[in-house]
């Protein structure tokens, strides 16, 4: 399922021009690839979900099955960042991802800190 949520995102960067890669967009990219992938498995994507009584930002998307559970959860920027997963850890969900881009590697692994056992990177060249 990984490699198939990392297809459907580089291949929505890949039709991205290279002067339009800018890291709101490529964010957006990215959340509109996920959203697709989301629908066609016959789930509910709900982008931008921030948990009820709850301070934490909001999710870029996440997956409801028909009873309206999340199935999966997805944070997105250039580095992980504990804002983000700060909110994945305040959903139930069975799986939660956090997507990065930045080009700068080094920066991303050492962004890998704030990772949490139950969160999975997943880190999309761009």
């Amino acid at each position: 399922m990984t490699k198939e949520i990392e297809l459907y995102a580089k291949k929505a960067l890949k039709a991205l021009p290279k002067f339009l890669r800018h890291d709101t967009i490529v964010a957006e990219t990215i959340k509109c690839a996920l959203f697709q992938w989301v629908w066609e498995n016959k789930l509910i994507p709900i982008p931008n979900y921030k948990p009820p009584h709850r301070s934490e930002e909001p999710l870029a998307l996440v997956a409801l099955n028909n009873k309206g559970e999340i199935i999966y959860g997805f944070a997105i920027a250039p580095v992980i960042t504990l804002r983000g997963i700060k909110a994945l850890k305040a959903i139930e969900a069975k799986a939660k991802y956090f997507i990065t881009f930045s080009s700068l590697k080094k920066k991303v692994e050492e962004s890998r800190f704030f990772l949490d056992p139950e969160v999975i990177h997943l880190h999309i060249e761009n």
